[in-house]
Formats: structure tokens, sequence, C-alpha cells
């Protein structure tokens, strides 16, 4: 795999804040978790309102928000942030995210492209 870092997109710029941050809540920080939880959102808005709803990175967003809302209330004992950890990492420096390729396989994604 090659490493893939953008560091004019506001994008990259978006996952690698919440990398640090989800660095910073598995260090026994909880803070961390917060910031992870508000820039996923900041995030999921700024998609839905420069792209629409249907578009594969918003609703990427969409579920990346969601893991880490649950994540945080329902799962305590840090199993998926661990998860999302791995995943944060693949997407800053891979520039590959496993929610968006099973996405990808969703009925309501069929017209768009596989890469």
């Amino acid at each position: 795999m090659e490493i893939k870092i953008d560091f004019k997109s506001i994008d990259w710029w978006y996952w690698f804040v919440i990398l640090i941050a989800i660095i910073i809540g598995l260090t026994w920080r909880k803070e961390g978790f917060y910031i992870v939880m508000l820039i996923s959102t900041i995030q999921f808005i700024h998609f839905m309102i420069a792209q629409e709803f249907s578009a594969l990175a918003t609703q990427v967003r969409l579920v990346y928000t969601i893991f880490t809302i649950l994540a945080f209330f329902l799962l305590p004992n840090l199993i998926l942030y661990w998860i999302l950890l791995v995943g944060t990492i693949m997407v800053v420096l891979f520039d590959r995210c496993m929610i968006a390729k099973v996405l990808l396989l969703m009925p309501w994604n069929k017209n768009l492209e596989q890469s």
C-alpha cells in the first residue's frame, strides 16, 4: 500500500484531527472522545451542505459519527474506539475506508462507482 497524505485537503485534516483526538481519548483523557464526536458531527454537516445526503462521502461521515456516539455512550469498554482508531489510521495514511467499501455494497448505492 502506498502512503497518501494530502495536506491541502480539508477532508484529510478532518480525519487527522479525529485521529489525534481518538489517540488522546484512548490514553484515558475522556475529552478526546468529546472532540471526536464534535469534529465528526461538524464534518458530517460540512459534507451534507457541500454535497448531498446521497453522496458516498456524506454517508461515510454519518456512519462514522453514529459509531463515535455509540462507542461513547453504549460501549464504554472502548473496543469500538480501537476499531475506529485502526480505520482512521487507514484513512489518514492510505486513503482507504472500510465504511465506504461496505456502503458501496448497499442497494441504495448500486449506481455509484466503485474504486
